[in-house]
């Protein structure tokens, strides 16, 4: 059995590409993460695609922000919607929210996510790099 590599910063092209087919219109915008090590790619793959899984649930027809950076020792990633955001459970409950907050605890890093101001619902991470 040949396994295949694990999915990196590489990757999110193609998610943006399978959620603007699902009518969310994906910005990316990824800066400074030429040395991030190939877990830590992992770990904000595994965030984005979660994070657009629920644009594309909740949100879709809608706009979407994801911003990736590294720099000053830490990585941050942002996914922020300008959708309804209905059908978004309270409190951060869903299941796909509590594995994005368990991947970045196990960073020792910070998680959000909920309902902006501005409308719309937004997913924030940043952890140290190691």
């Amino acid at each position: 059995v040949e396994l295949a590599p694990a999915p990196g910063l590489s990757g999110l092209g193609e998610l943006a590409d399978r959620a603007s087919m699902a009518g969310v219109q994906v910005e990316l915008d990824v800066r400074d993460t030429d040395e991030l090590a190939v877990s830590t790619q992992l770990a904000v793959y595994r965030i984005v695609q979660e994070a657009l899984t629920n644009v594309v649930k909740h949100a879709a027809p809608a706009r979407c922000q994801v911003t990736v950076s590294a720099s000053a020792g830490e990585v941050r990633v942002e996914v922020t919607d300008d959708g309804p955001g209905r059908g978004v459970l309270p409190n951060g409950a869903g299941h796909g929210l509590v594995g994005m907050r368990e991947r970045v605890g196990l960073y020792g890093g910070s998680f959000s996510a909920g309902p902006r101001s501005e409308g719309g619902f937004a997913v924030r991470a940043c952890w140290r790099l190691a």
